[in-house]
């Protein structure tokens, strides 16, 4: 039996999840800077159809997550580790194990994908030594 991913279950772990995130010491800060507690609401809304666009294919998300993610001058690849970590723990106390290993493996696939971008957006800017260093563009030397 393969492991559906319903609305019900996507609304679910976005609320538990952000709530979470509200609290915690390194994400709950950035956030806020982005996000005032009249807002949370919606944003959860806006997150809920990013997930449903993803599993549901519902085509309801509207959005440029590397954009926003970019203008979070703050963040480093600790903020997308405490991410990772509070969203699996989210997962298994909301959904499924199958579930949640779906959810967690498209989870760190947009992780990657984000700090590749912000990498790449560093380099591009002529910026050697940024956080996301690791993730950057690999030059070798040919010939």
């Amino acid at each position: 039996m393969t492991a559906q991913i319903t609305e019900a279950d996507i609304n679910k772990v976005v609320r538990a999840f952000y709530a979470d995130v509200r609290r915690d010491d390194l994400l709950g800060p950035v956030f806020a800077t982005k996000i005032h507690d009249e807002d949370w609401e919606s944003h959860m809304l806006h997150i809920a159809d990013f997930w449903s666009s993803i599993f549901l294919k519902t085509g309801r998300y509207n959005g440029n997550p590397m954009q926003k993610h970019a203008s979070l001058s703050q963040i480093t690849p600790e903020h997308f580790r405490r991410w990772l970590s509070l969203f699996a723990q989210t997962l298994n106390d909301t959904v499924t194990p199958e579930q949640a290993s779906k959810f967690y493996a498209m989870a760190e696939r947009i992780g990657s994908s984000l700090q590749m971008g912000l990498a790449f957006q560093y380099e591009k800017a002529g910026v050697k030594d940024h956080p996301f260093t690791d993730f950057g563009l690999r030059r070798s030397k040919l010939g």
